[in-house]
């Protein structure tokens, strides 16, 4: 849901407020749900979403269950120990919650501005999204020193060992996404053309302020002050 350079975005500040995070795997960790091998046409993918991203597939539930990847993958985990594992699953973890706000404080907002835009295109979307990338795009570009040119263009899915997530598929996913914003000028052209309708940068920006201070608070929460976990499908419920 979050584009990839926000979810890297929000690893880089992230890597300075939690101590002890392997950066490379906690980097790649913050990508690797989006690995589902697509099909041609990008709307099937193998695993799919209702795997990477523990979704309902009776739709009993709209956003991912992060509680429910926290108790099957991320508890049993521990921080001293298993630095690298413990990186990984994190970002996993955080993935899962930044999509949830993302559909909460962006993509819904989206809909419901341009709601006659999308009834009578079906197709609207891509629209929507090539201003998301466009953006993604600009970022990179502009700050050669960031996570993605830094970290992750070089990093490898060492920790990764999820027993629904195939390697293969990570590793194809991680390729297509280092080669789609190394990319070369011309493709690059074709997004990287501002101005940016659907979403601008300053909403980007306050996005990844305002959610690198929530998910470190749940870092707090969880691993810190030790808050009881609820019985619920998202630590969003009681982490604000």
């Amino acid at each position: 849901m979050a584009t990839w350079i926000v979810h890297l975005r929000l690893a880089e500040n992230l890597l300075k407020l939690i101590p002890n995070l392997d950066e490379r795997q906690f980097a790649i960790g913050n990508i690797a749900p989006d690995s589902g091998i697509p099909d041609e046409n990008w709307e099937n993918f193998d695993p799919p979403p209702t795997v990477t991203h523990f979704l309902s597939p009776e739709k009993e539930w709209v956003d991912s269950a992060d509680i429910d990847f926290y108790n099957q993958h991320l508890v049993e985990i521990d921080p001293l120990s298993d630095k690298e594992h413990f990186s990984f699953r994190l970002g996993y973890f955080y993935h899962l919650l930044t999509d949830n706000l993302w559909r909460t404080h962006i993509a819904r907002p989206t809909q419901e501005r341009y709601k006659d835009e999308f009834d009578a295109d079906p197709k609207f979307i891509s629209k929507v999204k090539k201003d998301w990338y466009g953006l993604d795009l600009a970022y990179v570009r502009d700050y050669p020193e960031s996570i993605f040119w830094r970290v992750f263009l070089d990093a490898e899915p060492d920790a990764c060992d999820l027993d629904f997530l195939p390697m293969n598929a990570v590793k194809q996913q991680l390729e297509f996404i280092k080669s789609f914003y190394k990319g070369h000028e011309k493709e690059i052209a074709e997004f990287y053309t501002p101005p940016y309708v659907y979403l601008t940068q300053d909403e980007v920006d306050d996005f990844v302020d305002e959610v690198t201070q929530r998910l470190f608070r749940i870092y707090q929460n969880i691993w810190v002050e030790k808050t009881p976990i609820p019985d619920n499908k998202s630590i969003l419920s009681i982490v604000l």
